[in-house]
This record gives C-alpha cells, sequence and structure tokens, in this order.
C-alpha cells in the first residue's frame, strides 16, 4: 500500500517516539520483537503493516496496551507536527479553530505536496463555541490515533476538554464521531 509523506512520517515518528519512551535498548527490543531491522529512510513509503508491527512489537516489550500506545503516538506526534509546521499551529488563535482546519487546510495543503497520500476524511459540525463534532472516515480506522492528536493538540493549546467516542468504527458504525467539549 503506498501512502506518501504521511506513512514516511509516522514510521520516522514511530522511531523517534521509540527512541524518546524506550531509550537505545528499549528500541532495539522493539525491533528485534518486530523483526525489523529499524532502517527507515525519509525518502521511503512503508505499509501500515510495518508500523503496527512496531507497535505491536512495543505493547509485547511495554506491557502497554497497544490502543494505549496508539493515542499517547498520537499525543507523541503532535509535538513533531509543530517542530515542522508551526505555522499550522500559530494561525490557530484555539483548539477548536486548529481542528477545524485540519481537512480543510493542512490535509489540502498535504495532498498538494503529497498527491498519493492516504488521509482520513473528516465532516464537522460546531455545536456552538464550546463544542465541535468530528466525524472521521478512514479504511485504516486508526480513531485512536485521532484521540491522541486531539489530547496532543489540546495540551499544546492548553485547552481543558471532554472527549464522547460513542459512535465508532470499530464497533460497526459507518464512522467515528469525535464529540469535543471544551471545559
Amino acid at each position: 500500500m503506498s501512502g506518501g509523506c504521511y506513512e514516511r512520517c509516522r514510521v520516522r515518528y514511530a522511531k523517534g517516539y521509540g527512541g524518546e519512551h524506550y531509550g537505545l535498548e528499549g528500541w532495539q527490543a522493539v525491533l528485534e520483537e518486530s523483526g525489523s531491522d529499524g532502517l527507515y529512510l525519509s525518502t521511503e513509503t512503508y505499509d501500515d503493516d510495518e508500523l503496527l508491527g512496531l507497535v505491536n512489537a512495543a505493547s509485547v516489550v511495554s506491557g502497554v496496551a497497544v490502543n494505549d500506545l496508539v493515542f499517547a503516538f498520537g499525543r507523541f506526534m503532535v509535538g513533531e507536527f509543530y517542530k515542522r509546521f508551526p505555522g499550522y499551529f500559530d494561525a490557530s488563535p484555539s483548539l477548536l479553530d486548529f481542528l477545524l482546519s485540519v481537512d480543510q487546510v493542512i490535509h489540502t495543503e498535504v495532498r498538494k505536496l503529497y498527491p498519493d497520500a492516504q488521509l482520513p476524511e473528516f465532516r464537522y459540525d460546531q455545536t456552538d463555541a464550546e463544542q465541535l463534532v468530528m466525524e472521521y472516515r478512514s479504511p485504516r480506522k486508526l480513531c485512536r490515533l485521532a484521540e491522541g492528536l486531539i489530547d496532543g493538540s489540546a495540551h499544546f493549546f492548553k485547552q481543558n476538554y471532554q472527549l464522547d467516542h460513542s459512535v465508532c468504527m470499530h464497533k460497526g458504525d459507518d464512522c467515528c464521531r469525535l464529540v469535543i467539549r471544551l471545559c
């Protein structure tokens, strides 16, 4: 499966996450468990199975559940994205404004640079100034990653929130409905 920059970035960020959270020895243990040689180039595209293999191996090595690792990885990615693309964050005055820009601004720009990127789709409904409903659609069903990205973004914008994710593709729904309520 080809996916372009998004997949290259995710695997590269996974390498950074693994080194930061497990140290060199821990990262080596994850690579051994996954059967990976650990050589990841930013110019290459990697299948989702490669990333998922690393996540499953990290779960075995760390004893942390896969869903919790995917969430933590989403949080970690926010900081990495900010290092590379601070303008997207700085252009938004708040968490909800930033989240509203993901599909229409950020993903649009990513598609211009990397036409083969396989990005999730979002639909939005902002019911009031304190609440945003994001409908997430992706064949990958990485809604826990989206939750981690939301949480990391909330931390970045120093905004507290509550998340309701009772509608989910993992439960057979056609999308995930992420209701973000500022508090």
